[in-house]
């Protein structure tokens, strides 16, 4: 039996070519860019992952890869970008696949906050406009300032601006015309001050699961780089029982089916979602629940793909360690030609390991946001405190060289 991957995110690939293994199929994985994916692929158990290199962009050449393999029960989509195509796909095809009507209302994010606004989860609704056309003084007039203005289908923090006041805003509506805008056009909502966490769960048939809680060290402002996570967060059980009730009713009211990372911020008056999206989380995320917990969450992606519950959904979950992981991040644009500093890392409390996130030579095209990083440094602790701690003194020790 073959099970098919649309992309995959930087990290979890080899622990999901041995669950597949575990259930008796092979992977394939459909990528533009094989490069992307080394790291993983060089951990991968050698004859359980078949790579096909195709325009993951273009439906027809997907389609007409799928079509190709044979005992095809299911497709995976890891990745925002590319979880539109896997549902048009997945239903010529006839395979399983995420509800779509949820997925296409989380991968539009003034669509997500109207929707939220509506059913009383957010104090604010978005403002959706063309920065080709919309007028710069009634921008000024109506945006709800400070605000939060960004790509409404964007990813990776990438086209996300902050107006504070009226006279920022010709300034963003001249970089958005400039910017390539995935969903076409911009939305608006009001910049809720707080920590940033993410709800990391899993969904099927009415009932949700809280994995846990991430948390975020993010770039000083008026940039929006995550730099780095540790999981779970402590939370008192009171607080986190309302995370757990509060995020199952934003799921719940979507109709959401998988894996979702569901970004809010805890405001001085409750929590308010930045965004939800349809998948695991990215960077090292899945691979801190897994070490968390000593289990292989991604089987469940097999059981999902199979249209079968999945069984991470009732798995006794005991913490066993707090996990971390810190970016690597250039200092420059240019070429990433490699890292200096690893030899340091032995020794290091809470053993951290680096994982390249790029291969050499790859080019380094902006600092702002997720392209600035070119690997990601993971360490344990005791504690989830203690485990951040140990991979932001780690990664201090690295240097990535571009050139």
């Amino acid at each position: 039996m073959n099970i098919a991957a649309l992309e995959w995110l930087t990290f979890g690939l080899s622990r999901a070519v041995s669950a597949a293994a575990e259930r008796g199929c092979v992977l394939h994985l459909l990528t533009a860019d094989r490069t992307e994916y080394a790291f993983e692929v060089e951990r991968s158990i050698p004859g359980n992952l078949v790579v096909h290199d195709v325009d993951t962009s273009d439906a027809d050449q997907v389609l007409k890869v799928l079509s190709s393999i044979d005992d095809l029960a299911g497709l995976i989509s890891t990745t925002d970008v590319c979880s539109l195509i896997a549902l048009d796909v997945a239903a010529q095809l006839g395979l399983p696949a995420q509800k779509a009507d949820a997925v296409r209302l989380v991968r539009n994010k003034a669509a997500l906050r109207r929707n939220l606004h509506e059913r009383g989860l957010t104090r604010s609704g978005p403002v959706e406009f063309d920065p080709h056309q919309a007028r710069i003084d009634e921008l000024q007039r109506i945006l709800p300032l400070p605000a939060i203005i960004k790509d409404v289908s964007g990813t990776g923090s990438q086209a996300v601006w902050m107006a504070r006041r009226p006279e920022d805003i010709p300034g963003i509506v001249e970089q958005a015309r400039a910017a390539n805008l995935r969903g076409g056009g911009l939305t608006a909502e009001p910049y809720f001050t707080g920590p940033l966490y993410s709800a990391e769960t899993i969904s099927w048939d009415g009932r949700t699961r809280l994995l846990g809680v991430s948390s975020r060290v993010m770039s000083p402002l008026p940039h929006f780089r995550e730099e780095a996570t540790a999981f779970p967060v402590a939370f008192p059980e009171a607080d986190q029982q309302q995370i757990q009730e509060w995020v199952s009713t934003v799921l719940d009211g979507i109709g959401y089916r998988g894996f979702a990372h569901t970004e809010f911020i805890i405001t001085g008056d409750g929590p308010e979602v930045v965004e939800v999206n349809p998948r695991l989380g990215g960077g090292l995320i899945g691979e801190n629940i897994c070490r968390a917990y000593d289990v292989n969450v991604y089987g469940a992606f097999l059981d999902m793909a199979l249209d079968r519950r999945p069984e991470l959904l009732d798995a006794p979950l005991t913490l066993l360690r707090g996990m971390a992981e810190a970016d690597v991040l250039a200092g420059r644009t240019g070429t990433f030609d490699g890292f200096e500093g690893e030899e340091l890392l032995a020794g290091h409390p809470g053993a951290p390991v680096l994982c390249p996130s790029r291969p050499l030579g790859d080019p380094v095209d902006s600092l702002t946001d997720w392209r600035a990083s070119v690997g990601n440094v993971i360490a344990e602790g005791a504690t989830t405190e203690i485990a951040l701690h140990n991979a932001l003194s780690a990664v201090r020790l690295l240097h990535a060289r571009v050139s």
